[in-house]
């Protein structure tokens, strides 16, 4: 009897359970499920301006690109001469600042006025004269740069396509407010840009009204800066006939300044591998070579834009994975000194295969520098680098060849970060 009790009372105990689950009983209510949490405005990834007539220096162009990365944000503002689209041939002044932040409360989400607070706190500013002129006027401590904030603050040494760290001046740390918490607001939302749904990325109305703890109370009024797209795959690399090794001649072009190369593309299934090999200065026919440079890529084509007309181009997304470099054993006593010494300020910015302050260099052997931080940023590793290609045939007096040739380094470049335009000289196929 005491058994069949027992049982009895689990029974309408589990019954009461049942009925409180299912809304069931006299007393009960339905239970309301609780609210979503609010979707994140993630910031994580590179914004780009498009190309403007600068606020920060009067009398030349600029375009900015914004790279949120966890809770940093590193800032490149590029300019250019005016009315030059912006173009990589006429930049005069880059400039990175570096900074962390702290993401506050949403405000009004929902709405058009809706945004986020963030605290920027700028921790470094570096400055890099890009041509022979304006490091003339950095190096003018009288210069103020139209009393811009860009300027030389009366530091001396500045070279050409080198960096120089200005944080080191006190009136630069006033200016830049580095080191001082500087309140902001931030919203993200989605727009119809050039026939494409883009992330538009706007910040707080500088200059005017703000609350109490100087915080812009408005967001701006123009669209700030718009997140650059990955290439969407729409065929593969066999369809775009790009399956296949493609060379370059010798000459002097993107990784180095001075030094000559040769270059090859080797295509295979969605795989990229990039070999550059680098000769002595005075070798015009690529004969001495002195380093040898392997890159490993991810690839991805995308659509094919104004397919039949003179400007026909295909898109493609090159994520590098890895960089590789060897110096080879006829120049190492010159070249291995310049590697193992080479860091972050005393290598030009132009010359992108250094030693990035490793100082272990050996001759004729493979190194991997794709976790080296400064690497990463100038190699763009681990970042789906957007680009374009053009094939075509081409007669010479030696027969027909098929030519390949990708983005041109010193054009423009749209919001993507995507070239504009072809280079001049390209990679001839080379039938197995």
């Amino acid at each position: 009897m005491k058994v069949n009790h027992k049982l009895q009372l689990i029974a309408v105990f589990m019954g009461m359970l049942m009925l409180t689950a299912c809304g069931g009983g006299n007393d009960s209510k339905p239970v309301t499920p609780p609210p979503p949490p609010p979707v994140s405005q993630s910031l994580d990834g590179l914004w780009s301006t498009r190309c403007s007539a600068s606020n920060n220096l009067a009398g030349y162009d600029e375009q900015d690109t914004f790279n949120f990365k966890g809770n940093t944000l590193t800032t490149t503002k590029f300019f250019y001469q005016q009315d030059t689209n912006c173009k990589h041939s006429d930049e005069v002044l880059r400039a990175r600042i570096t900074a962390s932040i702290a993401l506050g409360k949403e405000v009004n989400l929902g709405t058009d006025t809706g945004h986020t607070k963030i605290d920027i706190t700028r921790t470094r500013v570096i400055l890099d004269p890009m041509n022979s002129t304006l490091t003339a006027l950095l190096n003018n401590a009288a210069h103020t740069s139209n009393e811009s904030i860009y300027n030389g603050y009366g530091i001396t040494g500045w070279r050409a396509l080198y960096w120089k760290n200005i944080s080191i001046s006190e009136d630069a740390k006033t200016n830049f407010k580095i080191n001082q918490v500087i309140p902001d607001i931030f919203q993200i939302s989605k727009k119809m840009v050039d026939g494409t749904t883009h992330k538009v990325l706007k910040l707080g109305a500088q200059g005017g009204n703000a609350d109490s703890d100087n915080r812009p109370i408005a967001l701006a009024g123009s669209i700030t800066a718009i997140k650059q797209q990955k290439t969407t795959p729409t065929q593969t690399a066999q369809a775009a006939v790009l399956i296949g090794k493609w060379t370059y001649p010798c000459r002097i072009t993107n990784g180095d300044r001075y030094y000559p190369q040769r270059k090859s593309l080797d295509f295979e299934g969605n795989k990229l591998i990039t070999v550059i090999d680098f000769y002595t200065i005075t070798s015009q026919l690529c004969a001495n070579q002195i380093s040898k440079v392997k890159i490993y890529a991810d690839i991805v084509q995308g659509k094919v834009i104004n397919k039949g007309a003179a400007n026909e181009h295909t898109q493609i997304g090159i994520k590098t994975t890895k960089v590789e470099i060897k110096l080879g054993p006829s120049s190492f006593t010159v070249i291995g000194s310049d590697f193992n010494e080479a860091n972050f300020y005393n290598t030009r910015i132009t010359d992108i295969y250094n030693g990035y302050g490793q100082t272990d260099w050996q001759k004729d052997k493979w190194k991997d520098i794709s976790s080296v931080p400064n690497a990463i940023t100038a190699l763009n590793i681990g970042r789906q680098v957007p680009d374009i290609f053009n094939i075509s045939t081409v007669t010479t007096d030696n027969g027909s060849h098929k030519v390949l040739k990708m983005g041109y380094y010193k054009g423009s470049f749209d919001i993507n970060g995507r070239a504009m335009s072809l280079e001049p000289e390209g990679a001839v196929f080379q039938p197995k």
